[in-house]
């Protein structure tokens, strides 16, 4: 399977890792294979961009971590030094530092220029899961199946702060627009709000019953979180003081994607219960449910100019709906495959989406197949 795909910063090119220890270059416009870059020796678990887009980092089951010249797909370097898998990869916002996260319970710094190993962060007592630099590049959060949340300062790797809260492990992390705020989902049914700055923390129970949180994000203006549960439910909480705005179980067992439009001001959800969401993100309130699909909705996403909703779902389509009227304005039938996840090219012209068997670009406007991307020995 391709377990990560990325947009080039400029839209131009796609990058995917895979399970058949590959990572592969498409050209976004015409969906043509540009290369293969070889050389992991297990399957890639992570691909990502530097901010100007010149080189490429992959982190891989093989322990390493490796640079690409995303131009040319010469293999510039490869970074040793883990000792068990490579889970997540994230370049600083100047692109001069990599951070890496391990089964081997650390995170590792890197020079992107050199590949020279910085140092070693040292703390975590499980697997780290995620990793991401705060927007000022200063600091550097980390998740772990240790039930923690470290951050670490991004200049001298020492630790700051260790975040604990969490009663099990922590499955996903968001830092807000500005910086200061740090949410932080776990399995043990709550979202946690660190301040980021005073090492304080404001704990938020997003629904006691439910199984686990595993999504949350940031409104662009960072005034409002989302997150949803392994129950369903969907919370709005006040950034500035965790205070919750609004809950919704609209959608049964599960919610299994959250999205803000690019103004901030409406939320998509999607879940088993076969349904597409829209909300309110100031009151809350649900402006309508998009029906259509007949088996659950796997992943949404804004189109960048806000008036799309793309939806992918487990009856192998893609549907494409206006965001003022809610009405179905296409319906795409993959044939070959249950839709995964899906992205807009940063110009919106064009759709990229992944499932069990490839990874389809689509024409945005018409719904017109561009190119399938196959090559990889196993699935997508």
């Amino acid at each position: 399977s391709v377990e990560s795909v990325a947009f080039s910063p400029d839209g131009s090119t796609i990058a995917s890792g895979s399970h058949d220890n590959t990572v592969r270059l498409w050209d976004a416009d015409t969906g043509k294979h540009l290369r293969t870059l070889t050389g992991h020796t297990s399957s890639v678990e992570s691909v990502a961009f530097s901010p100007d887009g010149s080189t490429i980092a992959s982190g891989s089951h093989d322990n390493t971590v490796r640079l690409w010249d995303a131009d040319t797909g010469k293999h510039l370097r490869t970074l040793t030094g883990h000792t068990s898998s490579v889970e997540s990869v994230a370049f600083s916002p100047d692109g001069s530092t990599i951070a890496s996260g391990s089964d081997d319970n650390t995170v590792r710094l890197w020079d992107a220029d050199t590949g020279e190993s910085l140092r070693t962060l040292n703390g975590h007592t499980s697997f780290v899961e995620s990793v991401a630099y705060g927007p000022d590049g200063q600091t550097i959060a980390s998740g772990s199946d240790d039930n923690t949340l470290r951050l670490w300062d991004a200049n001298t790797g020492k630790p700051i702060h260790t975040l604990t809260g969490h009663t099990s492990a922590v499955s996903c992390i968001a830092y807000s627009p500005n910086g200061q705020t740090i949410a932080s989902g776990s399995r043990d049914n709550t979202l946690l709000l660190w301040d980021a700055d005073m090492e304080k923390t404001t704990l938020q129970t997003v629904d006691k019953h439910a199984v686990g949180v595993y999504s949350v994000a940031f409104s662009p203006d960072g005034q409002i979180i989302a997150s949803g549960s392994f129950r369903g439910t969907i919370q709005l909480l006040d950034a500035d003081t965790g205070e919750p705005l609004v809950q919704h179980n609209e959608h049964g067992p599960g919610v299994y994607s959250v999205a803000f439009s690019p103004d901030g001001r409406s939320i998509a959800s999607a879940g088993p219960d076969n349904t597409l969401r829209l909300w309110n993100a100031n009151t809350g309130k649900l402006v309508r449910t998009f029906n259509g699909h007949w088996k659950q909705v796997n992943t949404v996403v804004f189109s960048p100019d806000g008036s799309t909703i793309a939806s992918g779902g487990s009856d192998h389509t893609i549907r494409l709906w206006n965001v003022d009227t809610g009405k179905l304005r296409r319906t795409i039938d993959w044939d070959e495959s249950t839709v995964l996840s899906i992205a807009f090219s940063p110009d919106g012209s064009t759709i990229a989406s992944g499932g069990h068997d490839a990874i389809q670009l689509w024409d945005a406007d018409t719904g017109r197949p561009l190119a399938t991307l196959n090559g990889h020995e196993s699935g997508v």
